[in-house]
């Protein structure tokens, strides 16, 4: 019997949710965003680590800022933990799942008040009204973006026109679609083979894989998006001198581990970032990753896969470290 791909919503919450709720663009790749290195048959898709000082900033307003457009559950509370599993998901395989509107918004906003704005999308604050106070509510506002709204404020957005879509409502949940169908058919690549599409409702539903950076291709799952790489059936991770070589969907994901001094393979006691290996440091200062992170001043202290590290507040316009119930973070 042949197994029913799972419908394009489920799909596309599941997305949602990797990816902090916001607007699926395009992957970030190494040197441009849209730019593919030529590999043994076929492309590769080269993924650049991120600078560790760039995500301390993302995760300090992540976990510190209030009333952001992101759902909070999706964003580990605390500002260490939060570092360790942006820095891993950005250096592995995942960073093809990873948001451009995140990397946009949270790698580059240098205030609370920046991100907010930017993660809204052109989203007007006050679209939610009184809405959401029961639980979350979808709508879609006036330029056609869908919004989930929870106890009056903006929860997350999906940035519909970005992706030549628009937004409707279907069975409660505000969705982007390519427009009307006529009978439903399970998910599927389109013609084109940049989108994945599901007729649900007489609604068409639309991820466009292009705003990725990625094709729609058939995988061992069933349709998704995937890079348009050499295909590939090993598990775990190959090297290619520090280039690490993952399988993802049936197709080659390269991790560019040298760009920020890391490498790939290595002795089995050497800490990892993602797909990488943390290379030995002449003299380097050793710290216990299980120790808790600790506020100083107005400084985090925590352990990042071995190695110390000290994080300024301030540096974002933040007050202060303090430690509560989400843990040590900034406000």
């Amino acid at each position: 019997m042949s197994r029913r791909p799972a419908p394009l919503a489920a799909l596309l919450a599941a997305l949602l949710a990797s990816v902090l709720a916001l607007v699926p663009d395009r992957v970030a790749l190494a040197d441009d965003p849209g730019a593919r290195d030529a590999g043994p048959g076929g492309h590769a898709a080269r993924v650049r680590p991120p600078n560790p000082e760039d995500v301390e900033h993302m995760c300090a307003l992540l976990t510190g800022c209030e009333k952001l457009p992101i759902p909070p559950q999706l964003v580990p509370r605390d500002f260490a933990q939060c570092v360790r599993r942006m820095t891993a998901d950005l250096t592995s395989a995942k960073a093809l799942e990873t948001s451009l509107s995140l990397r946009e918004c949270g790698l580059a906003a240098s205030s609370c008040a920046q991100l907010r704005t930017c993660a809204l999308r052109g989203t007007q604050p006050s679209v939610c009204g009184e809405r959401g106070k029961a639980g979350s509510v979808d709508l879609c506002d006036g330029e056609g973006r869908a919004v989930t709204c929870f106890r009056g404020e903006v929860f997350a957005v999906r940035d519909c026109p970005r992706g030549g879509e628009q937004c409707s409502v279907l069975d409660g949940r505000a969705v982007c679609t390519l427009g009307a169908c006529l009978a439903d058919k399970a998910p599927a690549c389109s013609a084109s083979g940049t989108r994945l599409v599901e007729c649900r409702g007489k609604r068409l539903l639309s991820l466009d894989c292009a705003l990725l950076g990625q094709r729609c291709a058939e995988t061992p799952a069933g349709p998704a998006c995937a890079p348009d790489t050499a295909r590939c059936t090993h598990e775990g991770v190959l090297c290619r001198g520090d280039v690490a070589v993952a399988c993802k969907g049936g197709r080659e994901v390269e991790i560019d581990c040298a760009a920020q001094g890391l490498t790939c393979g290595g002795p089995a006691d050497r800490p990892s970032i993602g797909a990488c290996t943390v290379p030995a440091a002449p003299g380097e200062a050793a710290c216990d990753r299980s120790s808790p992170p600790r506020c100083d001043g107005a400084r985090i202290l925590y352990c990042a896969e071995g190695r110390p590290r000290a994080y300024l507040c301030r540096s974002l316009g933040l007050s202060r470290c303090v430690t509560d119930l989400r843990g040590v973070h900034c406000v």
